[in-house]
């Protein structure tokens, strides 16, 4: 089995990761920071970091691409307002 994982770096995400690993699966982790994911993901030849934002739709291409199942566990908590998408325009 070959697992997408969006939110891996989170505390949830990152319990699934190893836990799918631990049963044999490969994992796919869809990261915004490669070096933060580094340094919270274990080190393990079967876990592939791919970076890219579910924000934005150009980052993501090919981070499906031979997946059998994915989880999105991603929330918007540490975005905060600051991301265009969570502003609110007032006439």
């Amino acid at each position: 089995m070959h697992a997408l994982v969006a939110g891996a770096t989170g505390f949830i995400g990152g319990m699934l990761v190893r836990r799918l690993l631990a049963d044999g699966a490969a994992v796919r982790a869809l990261v915004r920071d490669r070096d933060r994911a580094r340094a919270r993901l274990t080190d393990d030849p079967r876990l592939e970091l791919f970076v890219g934002d579910v924000l934005d739709r150009a980052t993501l291409d090919g981070a499906g691409a031979g997946i059998d199942v994915a989880y999105y566990l991603v929330h918007s908590m540490g975005r905060g307002s600051d991301h265009p998408r969570h502003q609110t325009h007032r006439s």
